[in-house]
């Protein structure tokens, strides 16, 4: 991919706009085999611009270099996704001389630019592509022309790929028990703290913290702080057996949040051992928690291996760290679970909101800002 990227840039400059990648197999000479390669196609990112879209393809062993190189993917935001205006005037002069069609053949010519900006938001090419059909249909043949038109379209659709959950409900009077599960450094505890300061602070009632992360250093340490400084009761479970005694011994609560150890998607033991402490604890709701700064596939990893754990809803963390959430988008549309929160800093209790399926596709598509 390095090396493509590098010809693309020799052929057309800094200026150059990424339009698609793909992997390919070509025969080699005289018929002997076939060779992957990697295939980047773009074109003059120049407004105006006359040249014509290139085709850079380069061994697919290139990739191993290309993952030991310290290139992160803002850099390449930075060289060829910053100017989608110059990328609708390349549009519009390819389109007058024939050359998109043949290119991106399932994408109309007149919505290659929101294709492109769907690309820009990390959003899977086949899941972008899809998208970009669903806007074609709903559109009015003369509303392609208009990008007012053509992005309130979009983000109808994206918002229809967005399922969401209501918060997490709690009844005075009525104990509740909700866990937070998930993979290793997505958050989970400081969003347990954020989650239980609003439930006091904000809204009155009475919740109470169990923690069966024994695992990390320090990190019943970290919990009781925050348990001290909201005060709030807490207790610990350091085996299945004992979790009924945990949630007893917080005495008469509203709602429970349990915080778990986090477990590596790959660890089959540890998740096992999870399930049997969610089983002891018979939780209301089950929450799994995932990092929006993660990639695509590690986060489709984690709902597939966490499973196991009944998680019934998700809550996406670090969203000020994420370079785009296109990922989570294509997580979203295929994981029949719903997102109940999102959190937006390490700030507590401030930095997290319920889940809203309008501001979330607005995040998504970069028509508005973490703040």
């Amino acid at each position: 991919m390095r090396e493509a990227l590098a010809q693309v840039r020799r052929d057309l400059g800094g200026a150059a706009v990424i339009l698609g990648t793909r992997e390919v197999r070509r025969r080699r000479f005289l018929g002997l085999g076939t060779r992957a390669l990697i295939e980047v196609t773009a074109a003059n990112g120049r407004a105006g611009g006359a040249e014509p879209v290139v085709t850079a393809a380069v061994p697919v062993m290139a990739l191993a270099a290309a993952a030991a190189a310290p290139m992160a993917s803002r850099a390449l935001h930075a060289q060829f996704g910053d100017q989608l205006s110059q990328l609708h005037a390349m549009v519009e002069e390819l389109t007058k001389q024939g050359r998109v069609d043949h290119l991106l053949p399932e994408v109309p010519s007149a919505l290659v630019p929101t294709y492109a900006s769907l690309l820009e938001a990390e959003v899977p090419e086949v899941l972008a592509r899809r998208i970009v059909r669903d806007v074609a249909e709903r559109l009015e043949p003369d509303d392609t022309l208009r990008p007012a038109a053509v992005r309130d379209v979009l983000r109808e659709v994206v918002e229809a790929c967005v399922p969401v959950a209501p918060p997490i409900g709690a009844v005075a009077g009525m104990r509740r028990v909700i866990a937070l599960v998930g993979p290793t450094g997505v958050g989970k505890t400081t969003t347990v703290a954020k989650l239980a300061a609003n439930f006091k602070l904000a809204q009155g009632f009475r919740p109470g913290l169990v923690t069966v992360d024994t695992y990390r250093i320090a990190a019943v340490e970290q919990l009781r702080i925050y348990a001290e400084i909201i005060n709030l009761p807490l207790a610990v479970a350091n085996a299945p057996g004992e979790m009924e005694r945990a949630i007893g011994e917080l005495g008469d609560v509203d709602l429970v949040l349990i915080d778990t150890a986090g477990r590596s998607p790959r660890d089959e033991v540890k998740i096992r051992e999870l399930a049997d402490f969610l089983a002891a604890a018979q939780p209301d709701e089950v929450h799994l928690v995932l990092s929006a700064a993660a990639g695509e596939r590690s986060l489709r990893a984690a709902v597939d291996r966490f499973a196991r754990v009944r998680a019934d809803r998700l809550i996406f963390t670090k969203l000020d760290e994420a370079d785009g959430l296109g990922g989570m988008l294509a997580v979203l549309g295929q994981a029949d679970r719903p997102v109940s929160y999102l959190t937006t800093g390490q700030a507590v209790p401030d930095d997290i909101e319920p889940a809203d399926r309008k501001r979330l596709a607005r995040l998504i598509l970069g028509d508005e800002v973490v703040a």
